[in-house]
């Protein structure tokens, strides 16, 4: 008799498969009819879900890693409460593991994914990602990065552009009349941050501006490096672009231990759109990206990758959130 699948019990039971998951995984995410009613099916056709004998006998689990290097920053949290409500759409589970930026440990994931009978796993980098690693244990055919993968085109990929998103920030405060415009990268590893930095440069020859770093001197604390930077300029820029909303917060958190305000002596503008963007005082501009978006979308690529599909590299569109850490520049 053939083995009864999760297919099968949605099927007789006329829901969808992430319904039975939850049937069973998550009793509360699931209207207690409907519950009951899966349960009684799976009873029937003699269905029980035991995740770890099932991937062993199908040689495939529904268990989904989503590998990221740092729980603490919001973007990467943001997106792993995301990646999970569409994980538990499509029918998986997913499965968070932290790096701490360690492409050592990322490779030990990838690996550890053959033992875990994972159909596919999600990659949100820190730095470059380890082809290398995904190639030697033959997994660069079930990975979906987020973020770009120059090297190698047969990795799935999805990713923001960066590079309009930079135009957004630059364009806004050449519109409030800034013409000292600088761009704060903090650490660079990655395609992304790599194409934010040169993005900024381009922007600032468009608009006939001389382009200012600040860079965080070595062993120095971001925000405390960045602002030092600001004030040893001999004319001061009057706004700065972070790379990332984290780093914008510790900029205006420093100025404000300096004695100056943000937006009245420097605007401030931020890259990712943080909700906790909506909550900082002030609150914060930034280049918003879709990071629910991102986790849908990475889910359904990883899907197409089992179902044979080529691979695909999808990149979507940022927006810019105007808020109070910007204003008009006073001359």
């Amino acid at each position: 008799m053939a083995e009864i699948s999760i297919d099968d019990v949605a099927d007789a039971a006329g829901v969808h498969r992430s319904t039975v998951s939850r049937a069973f995984s998550r009793p509360s995410a699931v209207r207690t009819a409907t519950r009951e009613h899966v349960l009684r099916i799976a009873a029937e056709l003699g269905y029980s879900m035991n995740p770890l004998a099932q991937a062993l006998r199908r040689g495939s689990s529904n268990l989904v890693p989503l590998i990221v290097p740092d729980i603490t920053n919001p973007f990467f949290a943001e997106l792993a409460r995301t990646t999970t409500a569409a994980a538990e759409a499509h029918g998986y589970q997913l499965m968070l593991c932290i790096t701490d930026g360690d492409t050592g440990q990322t490779a030990d994931y990838v690996t550890s994914m053959h033992s875990m009978f994972s159909p596919f796993g999600i990659v949100a980098p820190s730095t470059r990602v380890d082809l290398e690693a995904l190639r030697r244990y033959a997994f660069q055919n079930r990975v979906v990065v987020i973020d770009r993968v120059e090297d190698d085109p047969s990795v799935p990929t999805v990713t923001v552009d960066s590079a309009h998103g930079v135009d957004l920030a630059v364009d806004h405060l050449f519109e409030l009349g800034h013409r000292r415009i600088a761009y704060a990268p903090g650490i660079v590893g990655t395609y992304t941050a790599q194409d934010r930095w040169d993005a900024y440069g381009r922007a600032a020859e468009r608009h006939g501006i001389l382009p200012v770093i600040l860079e965080a001197a070595p062993g120095v604390e971001l925000g405390p490096g960045i602002v030092d930077h600001l004030l040893s300029e001999s004319v001061r820029p009057s706004a700065i672009i972070a790379s990332n909303d984290l780093i914008a917060f510790a900029i205006i958190s420093e100025l404000g231990t300096r004695g100056l305000t943000v937006p009245g002596d420097v605007s401030v503008i931020g890259f990712d759109g943080l909700d906790l963007g909506a909550h900082f005082n002030p609150r914060l501009t930034s280049v918003r990206q879709p990071i629910a978006d991102l986790g849908r979308i990475a889910i359904e690529l990883g899907e197409s990758l089992i179902a044979g599909a080529p691979p695909d590299h999808v990149v979507l569109e940022p927006s810019l959130l105007i808020r109070s850490s910007t204003q008009k520049f006073a001359s």
